[in-house]
């Protein structure tokens, strides 16, 4: 049973003092401030209310208050007795629960856009957000697809001298912005479509934590940047040759260029198969769980990588940096003759689509492995189901982007069928 009491903090003094209520349960009790201060001149202790004096012109509001509190810690004694099937709470629970009531917790400061967009960051790389995908911690390479957003959102509110909120975040922002990417920034397609992707994320996000109401970025208009890259594959002549160059005077392309086969017949990202080990393969199979999904693959070793695993004694060849093995692949395709041929790629700037021509060496990346391996395995006649159990891929639509062949490519498959009939 609840018994209460309100009380004068100090009773003997001229001075204004707080006026608190006692809370007693099971012979234990516990003080409540009621953030009211009275003389103790006014106190009626016999009625624990202010007494009816015209000096104290707020005597009569204060003593309903007074009420007000009283009534409300009797029903959060009972609605927490009866929700706990008979048994009291303790006076710590009663106390926090009439501050709830009351409306006297203290409320979290409300975060800016961009204060929230910067807790998504340092959540991110302290290793306290997780992928809701995979349940892993978010991939460095990805925090900084989120840093570069933030400050092209920064340098956009300095540009158009105006605040960027959760609540303004609409389709003429999304124009506005986008508009300046392109113009402004000179940034591709796919590097603006990034940008509203990593943008959406973060309103998702808000939105699920109740920090804005706003949904205009769910709307169809509010879209994704995308172009279909053209990005290169090595052909089997072209892999043949690559693992054929002598580079016993130059060890780090070497390295480089070995670690590179291992993607081309492993179909891995270079954040997986960079950081393969012996303990990775098992009764002649590779097994890793994807950094980017999440998801167990299994793949057969190839011979070629059978003969990489000879080399080095039984390990995969050393890496580094993503950024570092793009540069030296570069350095090394530069080298081989069968890479030397021109590639047209086809790229939008500033609003406008045209094409430009490079060396095939000059468009060697780390991916250009994987691309190769599935794009080599589909000409080969194997199943694009078969292919999608290696790469890991979900979907065909999504597996399908990493087929790189062109009109030729095509017209011989279809001989190659035509012969088999």
């Amino acid at each position: 049973m609840l018994r209460t009491n309100f009380y004068l903090r100090t009773a003997n003094t001229p001075k204004e003092t707080t006026i608190y209520l006692r809370l007693f349960c099971k012979s234990k009790g516990i003080k409540y401030r009621t953030g009211i201060k009275v003389p103790p001149a006014y106190w009626d202790k016999k009625k624990q209310r202010i007494k009816p004096v015209s000096k104290f012109e707020n005597h009569l509001e204060i003593n309903r208050y007074l009420d007000i509190v009283k009534k409300v810690a009797d029903k959060s004694f009972w609605d927490l007795t009866n929700n706990a099937e008979g048994i009291p709470p303790t006076l710590s629970t009663l106390k926090d629960e009439i501050d709830k009531r009351l409306d006297r917790v203290d409320k979290e400061p409300v975060l800016t856009f961009f204060e929230f967009f910067q807790k998504i960051i340092d959540q991110s790389e302290a290793g306290t957000r997780l992928n809701p995908l995979t349940g892993k911690v978010i991939n460095p390479n990805t925090i900084k697809t989120y840093v570069t957003t933030l400050n092209h959102l920064k340098d956009f509110q300095k540009k158009q001298h105006s605040k960027i909120t959760f609540e303004n975040i609409d389709l003429k922002f999304y124009n506005s912005f986008t508009e300046y990417l392109i113009k402004e920034k000179k940034l591709a397609s796919n590097s603006v479509g990034k940008d509203i992707q990593v943008l959406k994320l973060i309103l998702n996000e808000a939105l699920d934590l109740h920090l804005t109401s706003n949904t205009s970025f769910k709307t169809k208009r509010f879209v994704v940047l995308r172009e279909e890259s053209d990005s290169i594959y090595l052909d089997k002549k072209e892999l043949e040759e690559l693992k054929d160059h002598d580079l016993s005077d130059s060890p780090r392309l070497e390295r480089v260029r070995d670690l590179f086969l291992v993607g081309c017949y492993t179909g891995l990202r270079y954040s997986d198969y960079s950081i393969l080990t012996a303990d990775n393969i098992k009764n002649g199979y590779i097994q890793i769980s994807q950094t980017k999904t999440g998801t167990q693959v299994t793949i057969p070793v190839h011979k070629a990588i059978v003969g990489l695993l000879e080399k080095y004694s039984g390990k995969f060849p050393a890496s580094l940096s993503n950024q570092k093995t793009n540069d030296y692949l570069k350095e090394l395709g530069k080298e081989i003759k069968g890479l030397q041929k021109s590639v047209n790629k086809t790229i939008t700037k500033e609003g406008a689509s045209k094409q430009v021509s490079y060396a095939k060496w000059e468009m060697l990346t780390t991916h250009t492995a994987r691309r190769s391996f599935a794009t080599n395995e589909f000409l080969a006649g194997t199943s694009t189901l078969t292919i999608m159990a290696i790469t890991g891929h979900k979907t065909e639509k999504a597996f399908l982007k990493y087929i790189r062949l062109n009109s030729a490519d095509h017209a011989k498959l279809l001989k190659e069928q035509w012969d088999k009939r």
